[in-house]
């Protein structure tokens, strides 16, 4: 059966084609995001606390979900009303309201951009025994020592790691079939390398083309192969005239190996890397996660105790130990200052808070949480909890509101990444779900834009076509909003 366009109501459906077919499709958007809501809540509900499952609490920002929340309520209602002014054929106040819908559809965008970029700036790092260190400004610049080989790719080569040589950049030789420096000393940059290529091409070339000659002349008809770029150098092996260094960040690298280290140009830097390395850096320490800590002894098994920096609040070397050598198992003392700016009641006993981290992401939060309850320190139980950072003094009298930097070896980094799908399920789920529905909100956005912008021609010809589209336009907007506000509590608030 032909289905007419019309819009009219069907006597048959009382609906109009395009009415039926925005039903049909929010059908369909519905399985959608009910699988993915479904897949989540079982997901969330099945987090025992295991270190490798745990569910992160308290990570997203309840006022600012909710701000997004009543942005999306309310350009709900002002999308009714431009609706309204439309059946009442008043055009102008209809351009303007939806406007204003649009310009709500941006602000939400644009705020969850920020939430978004907190994500990519905030770091943690997942040790060996999976305590957590989260933070800002991450520092994993690395150090290699002693290079002297380099190879280049001269078909990608961007003199990138000449940049990152400390001091002074040394002259190189070419390396000859033998590996000795053959030639004399020359200063290496993009055009070196690209003028060496050049002139080792030509004699390539004549060399191919004289052995073709030679072919020819025992035979005329001879098979020969044309010169063509691709049978050209690919490579250049040179070496440095005296041993140097770069500094580097690791993300800069393709790959990183204990003697060497490939740029993403393909060129590859042979060397030794230095022991004064450090691994991975949080600047700004933030929180701290003691998952599998030994409660009995804190300070030997936790690598947080271990690497936190020396002039942290939350511990102190022994006075004997004036300087701490590398690979050295100091005595660690907890300093008993910590406190000192805050409530002095509240004494920091590392092995108590270790038991009760240790119980919290095990699995016993309930049994935590009674015998907190029980004694009426349901707030101390919350820091512990959380392991927020309380404002400090350092010795020189300087305010912080952070723990001092934890250096850790990369062979004690289990991982470390921004807080994006790859970190846990969590921010899988949460990317997936939030993007997901920006994608909506943007596409939605653009079509009730259009409507405003050039719906002119058709009000004109025909006010309660324009009418209707708009409708449809508003129907999937409802939608929108309806699934941000199942996404705010499951997310914000569970």
């Amino acid at each position: 059966m032909e289905i007419p366009f019309t819009v009219k109501p069907r006597p048959d459906t009382g609906l109009w084609n395009a009415k039926v077919g925005i039903w049909l499709f929010l059908a369909s958007e519905v399985m959608l995001f009910g699988g993915l809501f479904s897949g989540y809540l079982f997901l969330r509900l099945g987090a025992g606390g295991e270190p490798d499952y745990f569910w992160p609490k308290d990570i997203l920002s309840v006022p600012f979900g909710f701000v997004n929340t009543l942005i999306l309520i309310l350009s709900s209602v002002f999308v009714v009303v431009a609706w309204l002014q439309l059946k009442l054929r008043q055009f102008r106040k209809f351009q303007l309201w939806m406007y204003v819908v649009v310009a709500c559809a941006f602000i939400f965008l644009i705020n969850k951009g920020f939430e978004y970029r907190s994500k990519f700036i905030h770091y943690g790092i997942k040790l060996s025994d999976n305590s957590i260190v989260e933070g800002y400004k991450l520092d994993d610049t690395i150090i290699y020592e002693g290079i002297k080989d380099v190879t280049i790719d001269v078909a990608r080569f961007n003199g990138q790691f000449l940049e990152l040589i400390q001091w002074n950049i040394p002259k190189f030789f070419l390396l000859g079939s033998d590996g000795k420096p053959q030639g004399e000393a020359f200063d290496l940059s993009v055009d070196k390398v690209q003028e060496i290529e050049a002139e080792k091409n030509a004699k390539l070339k004549e060399k191919h083309e004289k052995s073709n000659q030679n072919k020819l002349a025992e035979n005329s008809e001879a098979d020969v192969i044309r010169w063509l770029p691709a049978m050209g150098i690919k490579q250049l092996s040179i070496v440095a005239e005296k041993e140097f260094s770069i500094k580097i960040k690791r993300k800069k690298l393709r790959k990183s190996f204990t003697d060497s280290a490939k740029f993403k140009d393909q060129t590859l830097l042979k060397g030794t890397i230095s022991k004064l390395t450090p691994g991975v850096s949080i600047a700004l320490v933030d929180r701290i996660d003691l998952r599998a800590t030994d409660s009995e002894n804190p300070e030997l098994t936790s690598l947080v105790w271990k690497y936190l920096g020396n002039d942290s609040p939350l511990k102190d070397y022994n006075a004997k130990s004036e300087t701490i050598k590398e690979g050295d198992q100091a005595e660690i003392n907890f300093n008993k200052d910590y406190n000192k700016s805050a409530d002095i009641s509240d004494e920091h006993d590392p092995k108590a808070e270790a038991a009760k981290a240790k119980a919290i992401f095990l699995g016993a939060r309930e049994e935590v949480l009674t015998i907190a309850k029980e004694k009426g320190k349901e707030a101390e139980f919350d820091k512990v909890l959380r392991h927020l950072v309380k404002k400090w003094e350092s010795k020189d009298g300087t305010k912080k509101e952070s723990h001092s930097p934890i250096l850790v070896p990369w062979d004690e980094v289990k991982l470390y990444s921004n807080f994006t799908p790859k970190w846990n399920t969590f921010y899988a789920v949460y990317f997936t779900l939030t993007g997901l529905h920006g994608l909506h909100v943007f596409l939605g956005a653009i079509i009730l834009l259009w409507f405003a912008l050039f719906g002119k021609k058709l009000y004109d010809k025909d006010p309660e076509h324009l009418a209707n589209r708009v409708e449809v336009g508003g129907l999937f907007w409802h939608f929108v909003d309806l699934v941000w506000i199942f996404l705010f509590p499951i997310l914000y608030l569970m």
